[in-house]
């Protein structure tokens, strides 16, 4: 890489009022339109601090980054979190701006998090404690992300994700909040764990879909579920 460029915006789009308590979104600043949510902003990632592959390249540009968002049309932005700490983050992060919001959960490569804080009790309800905080902020407002990524297994091996995934249905329920899933060559087992949890969860969104006509069918046979529109999947 010769020249870092400047770091982009994700491309997962829904229509505003997919999610059922979006009250808090409703009430921000600068209403459009056509009103349009990105619900998949990785705004922890280091490529936003100006860090590529272990080297700053330029300083960080999230302001810059949103300014470009709103100017062409995006309404609220919503900030992934990947894991606890990126999940503590994202709340720090969409309380900087009225029209953040961001997301409390695991991703499928971070599920070793659990075991390796040496209490994985203990690390699901810190991870509660922290979405009920974002909640009574105004800023939680999905459990995520979380799911099945059966293309990276040297990060986190299935048993493991399985388990951590179904885990967090556990803090769908308490918070009574949508999912913000990702499901990545592991259809079978995604929606078999979908399937048997859907008594826990009010909503879901399945980003970086990759499965099947009949996959996505079966998905959208469970109440509440729907298929993110990914454009670009790494």
């Amino acid at each position: 890489m010769s020249k870092a460029q400047p770091s982009p915006i994700s491309y997962d789009f829904l229509p505003f009022g997919i999610f059922p308590n979006s009250e808090a979104l409703l009430s921000a600043p600068s209403m459009a339109t056509l009103k349009m949510i990105d619900i998949a902003v990785n705004f922890t990632d280091g490529m936003f601090k100006g860090i590529y592959n272990g080297k700053q390249y330029h300083k960080g540009d999230i302001a810059a980054v949103l300014s470009r968002a709103w100017s062409s049309g995006v309404d609220r932005i919503i900030v992934t979190g990947g894991s606890l700490e990126e999940s503590k983050e994202a709340l720090a992060i969409a309380e900087t701006d009225g029209r953040l919001f961001c997301t409390v959960g695991v991703h499928p490569t971070r599920c070793k998090e659990f075991e390796d804080s040496g209490d994985p009790e203990t690390h699901f309800q810190a991870l509660l404690s922290l979405a009920k905080l974002g909640i009574e902020k105004g800023k939680v407002v999905a459990i995520g992300e979380c799911g099945l990524d059966y293309d990276r297994l040297h990060f986190c091996p299935p048993e493991i994700q399985k388990k951590y995934f179904e885990k967090q249905f556990e803090l769908a329920y308490a918070t009574q909040l949508p999912m913000f899933l990702h499901m990545r060559a592991a259809a079978a087992d995604f929606c078999e764990i979908v399937e048997r949890n859907k008594s826990r969860f009010t909503a879901g969104v399945a980003h970086s879909f990759t499965g099947s006509d009949e996959d996505c069918a079966k998905l959208l046979s469970v109440s509440g579920m729907y298929i993110g529109e990914t454009l670009l999947s790494l």
